[in-house]
């Protein structure tokens, strides 16, 4: 149990009480150690001996900590967030896959019964198509943790990975996304407002989506309301679902003028219960693994680290629509396969595109006999990784890999023309950074961007990358070191 604020020993407490053995690390344990549990001196120490590992430390320390459990084989349950952005957590996710190590994220909403019932109503369609969704939380920061000045907690530090959209409507975005699919686009407000001393986290967000279905949603979510409330309402074309944490309970209206129905079902607001099921789940697929746990997807019930990277892609996407008063494309996940001769027709047509060719180091066309030799050279290349990148089962980009020893990859990224505008150009280097930072020889990836290519200099940035420089000729250097 590696962190031991008030969560961390609500983990360990639960895990006392299912039997099993634990060991608590915590360098400033906010409060007593919950009985039955023994400490441990170093992170270390307390990973050495461990069967398998609950991270509940502040979020900003979160990607470090997994990655020396995931590096042991060590089977990890990581407190949301699963880090502070999408980037890192697909390098978690890739890491975990190539190890072959389960990689799971705390979402305890998903074992609520009320966020469960929501569940059951959609499957068996008594809603009908979704038309609107709404989930909502609002909540007085102040009266969280008694005892303890807020202003203290992660809650309230950017440094540590607080903020309210890390920290509360990270919750609602994963059930809303669990229950209705991806999302595409995001118009959102994040801001801080009140006067509680949170200087540099926001406080409240109000966030509309775009879903692929088709449908509608809307997020609210803030650290000032005195009256607790949480809920979902759902609006398809048959009923309307609403789930009220306050009330305790699930109505189902629907029916036509005249003949109108309505049903209620009980989901009590304790969510002692949802903890457990949730330590169940986790302990039960590393006691049944099978297949391959580190993929992440859900395995037996539990979040894996795919879905987790698709809800801190969502906030990442909150955050930059406040930033720059826009709507902001979500790009679908990409698939990357490795390339074949059979791909040289298509990377020679992406490489001798005039917009391509604008932002390369050379603006020369390339012949087809020159491409081709080029083309069988890296694919000889045990050095070189080439990739072409698909979404949705359509080629949209390419990827190139190549090893710079002792340490080191450089990144090339090229998205296709008819690709261009949805995003992609992101999605496309934080997958093969994850890729490229799940090689134990690689601890850092390098790219080069001319310094006036604003697009590319902005997706290398939301890819975690920093710049490290540049030269004479107007190419920047960035790079991005690997977490831990």
């Amino acid at each position: 149990m590696i962190g031991q604020g008030s969560i961390g020993r609500r983990h360990a407490a639960i895990v006392v009480a299912l039997g099993h053995d634990a060991t608590s690390y915590d360098p400033a344990p906010a409060g007593e150690t919950p009985a039955g549990v023994e400490t441990a001196a170093s992170l270390e120490e307390a990973l050495e001996r461990a069967d398998a590992a609950v991270i509940a430390s502040p979020s900003s320390v979160h990607a470090a900590q997994a990655r020396q459990a995931i590096d042991r084989g060590v089977p990890v349950l990581v407190e949301k967030p699963l880090t502070t952005d999408a980037a890192r957590a697909a390098e978690l996710e890739w890491l975990a896959r190539e190890r072959g190590v389960l990689l799971a994220v705390a979402m305890n909403l998903r074992h609520h019964p009320g966020v469960r019932a929501l569940r059951e109503l959609l499957a068996q369609d008594a809603v009908g198509r979704v038309l609107r969704a709404a989930a909502w939380c609002g909540s007085w920061l102040p009266g969280w943790r008694p005892g303890t000045d807020y202003r203290t907690s992660y809650s309230a530090s950017a440094r540590l990975g607080g903020g309210v959209l890390l920290d509360v409507a990270i919750h609602e975005l994963d059930y809303l996304l669990w229950l209705l699919g991806p999302a595409a686009a995001v118009t959102a407000v994040s801001r801080h407002v009140s006067s509680l001393g949170l200087d540099d986290v926001d406080d409240v967000a109000i966030i509309a989506l775009e879903l692929r279905s088709g449908a509608v949603a809307h997020v609210t979510v803030d650290y000032f309301d005195r009256s607790y409330h949480r809920g979902c309402r759902i609006v398809g074309g048959r009923a309307t679902a609403h789930w009220s944490w306050e009330r305790e309970r699930v109505t189902v209206r629907g029916g036509e003028p005249g003949a109108e129905t309505s049903h209620e079902r009980a989901v009590p607001a304790d969510v002692a219960p949802a903890y457990r099921r949730q330590m169940e789940r986790f302990l039960g697929a590393i006691s049944g693994a099978g297949g391959a746990p580190g993929a992440g997807g859900s395995v037996d019930g539990v979040v894996g680290a795919r879905e987790a990277r698709e809800v801190l892609a969502v906030i990442d996407a909150v955050a930059s629509s406040s930033r720059q008063g826009r709507r902001v494309a979500i790009a679908p996940q990409v698939e990357l396969r490795a390339a074949v001769d059979s791909d040289s027709g298509r990377l020679l047509a992406w490489r001798n595109d005039p917009d391509t060719r604008r932002w390369s180091r050379s603006q020369d066309e390339v012949s087809a006999q020159e491409h081709q030799r080029w083309l069988e050279r890296v694919l000889s290349d045990p050095g070189v990784l080439q990739w072409i990148a698909e979404a949705d089962g359509v080629s949209v980009g390419q990827i190139r890999l190549t090893r710079e020893p002792p340490d080191a990859a450089e990144l090339h990224v090229t998205v296709a023309p008819e690709a261009r505008g949805r995003g992609l150009g992101t999605e496309l280097i934080v997958e093969a950074a994850a890729r490229g930072l799940a090689d134990t020889t690689v601890h850092r990836l390098i790219a080069h961007v001319k310094s006036d290519n604003e697009p590319s200099c902005r997706a290398f940035a939301r890819a975690g990358f920093e710049l490290q420089g540049g030269d004479e000729t107007g190419l920047l250097r960035l790079e991005r070191q690997r977490c831990g």
